[in-house]
């Protein structure tokens, strides 16, 4: 199975030829398949690369339960000021506390804040919005300060990939006060806008890579599949009529992926809404490089953002709004 010619990046690459050799096709496999959905979605379920790492010297993680959702809270041993509650990837409709949990360490430890991983529930079985219930729920969670291990205070929303989408929707909830305040959310590699054909990164990125354009429209109608007409814009957060208000955002592309379009596009309604943005598009990586086995492009990535998540919970707080919806 050959790596898409754009995959430039020596380690990425490297990485992405090693997974073809050996299972003879990259992560796409069982989006692309035609086929029965069930057993697509169970193949997918069933990655043996998803595993919990062991804590160190210098993270911990917690496992927590808020209204029978599992949770995880990773926290630098060295200290930490703000939390991110944060949504895995998946599509929608796989991975658990564990799928993201390397990415989650590396975010927390970068950052220099907590990480709270949410195991939301996943479509078809639960489509939209429950997910994004799950989110708010554990907002919420965090915003009751959880037991004395949160400033409700300092709070945020990250995501990766689908994640990123519930994110972006979680923090348009925020912005109109229908879910606890935050600071900033970080958004990374996100599903932004229903899959649109016509994009340049959708027309250029459909064969040999981690997410082809097929595989984002087998993902979207599991997740959304009642969306005929327009999409809801808490499942497209890039149609909102107005994004002025909303919390920083840090967003992060992978220049090789069907999204990196609609990233740049959010961040540039951002930017001209007055919204501090922070855009980082890394070239020659495809979608999921942030969850790959430690990569200079992963680490180089995480240490360009952090400045702004850093800056985000270093910020005198706003007035708090008395309650919330």
């Amino acid at each position: 199975m050959p790596v898409h010619p754009a995959i430039t990046d020596p380690a990425v690459r490297a990485h992405l030829e090693r997974l073809a050799a050996r299972a003879g096709t990259i992560p796409s496999g069982a989006t692309d398949a035609e086929g029965d959905d069930t057993a697509r979605i169970a193949e997918l379920r069933a990655n043996p690369s998803w595993v919990r790492m062991p804590d160190d010297e210098i993270l911990e993680s917690i496992d927590l339960d808020a209204a029978g959702r599992g949770l995880r809270l990773y926290r630098p041993r060295a200290g930490h000021r703000g939390t991110l509650v944060f949504a895995h990837g998946g599509g929608w409709v796989a991975g658990n506390l564990d799928n993201n949990d390397a990415l989650c360490r590396t975010l927390a430890l970068a950052t220099g804040t907590q990480v709270l991983s949410v195991d939301y529930r996943l479509a078809p079985e639960h489509p939209f919005p429950a997910g994004l219930d799950d989110l708010d729920r554990a907002l919420r969670f965090a915003a009751s300060g959880a037991d004395g291990l949160i400033d409700p205070s300092l709070l945020g929303v990250a995501g990766h990939s689908a994640g990123g989408n519930l994110a972006a929707a979680l923090a348009l909830r925020a912005r109109d006060g229908r879910a606890p305040g935050i600071r900033c959310q970080v958004l990374l590699c996100p599903v932004l806008d229903a899959p649109d054909p016509s994009r340049p990164s959708y027309r250029a990125h459909t064969d040999d890579l981690p997410l082809t354009a097929r595989g984002m429209e087998w993902y979207w109608g599991l997740y959304v599949p009642d969306a005929a007409g327009a999409a809801p814009v808490e499942a497209a957060p890039l149609r909102a009529p107005e994004v002025a208000g909303s919390a920083p955002a840090v967003i992060v592309a992978a220049a090789v992926d069907p999204l990196s379009d609609e990233a740049e596009e959010y961040a540039e309604r951002l930017t001209a809404s007055d919204v501090p943005t922070t855009f980082v598009r890394r070239e020659g990586v495809p979608h999921l490089f942030l969850v790959f086995p430690s990569t200079p492009a992963r680490d180089e990535v995480l240490a360009q953002i952090a400045p702004a998540v850093r800056a985000a919970f270093a910020q005198i707080a706003p007035a708090v709004r008395a309650a919330f919806a």
